[in-house]
């Protein structure tokens, strides 16, 4: 390959990296806005225990349905079990 098509070829690469770098920082920090609102309502919320139980089962079937991503959503799940109030709510 001639040294300008090299170029070319890094620079398309290089923008198309930029790209993706700049997508995956809106997404988080869309996900820390949403993050943020979430919890807002959840500590509001009245009934905090049936909420906890039905986020339980939604979690059990994320994890069951995309495993591969069950391990990185360990400390998120985790989060968001101490703002329902795990380990607080009345036994059934």
């Amino acid at each position: 390959m001639e040294d300008d098509e090299l170029k070319e070829m890094l620079d398309v690469h290089t923008q198309s990296i930029q790209g993706l770098v700049e997508n995956q920082m809106m997404l988080a920090a869309q996900v820390q806005v949403l993050q943020a609102a979430l919890a807002t309502v959840l500590l509001h919320h009245g009934d905090r225990a049936t909420l906890l139980r039905s986020f339980k089962g939604y979690m059990k079937i994320s994890k069951e349905s995309t495993p591969q991503l069950s391990r990185h959503m360990e400390a998120l799940e985790g989060g968001m079990l101490a703002l329902l109030g795990q380990g607080t709510e009345p036994d059934r």
